[in-house]
């Protein structure tokens, strides 16, 4: 089931969605893309229907954890279901 559905069928969920950015690039404009990357998700989501008081969304800048040789898996939105 993907986020939307969820949403949909719990109506009385909520969602934090967090974006985060690879380690290329300056941290500012990292973080500009984090938080740019989780406002697409919510605008997204929002679109499908979903009310927008029902989720929020910030940018953690870039995801350290990911490996040079994993770059794509740090160009993600991670979410929270309250």
């Amino acid at each position: 089931m993907d986020l939307k559905q969820y949403l949909q069928n719990n109506t009385s969920a909520k969602a934090s969605l967090v974006g985060y950015a690879d380690e290329t690039g300056p941290k500012g404009y990292n973080k500009f893309l984090s938080e740019k990357r989780a406002k697409t998700v919510y605008d997204i989501l929002v679109a499908a229907g979903i009310d927008g008081s029902r989720l929020s969304y910030k940018g953690d800048g870039e995801d350290t954890t990911a490996t040079k040789g994993a770059r794509q898996l740090a160009r993600r939105v991670a979410f929270t279901i309250k």
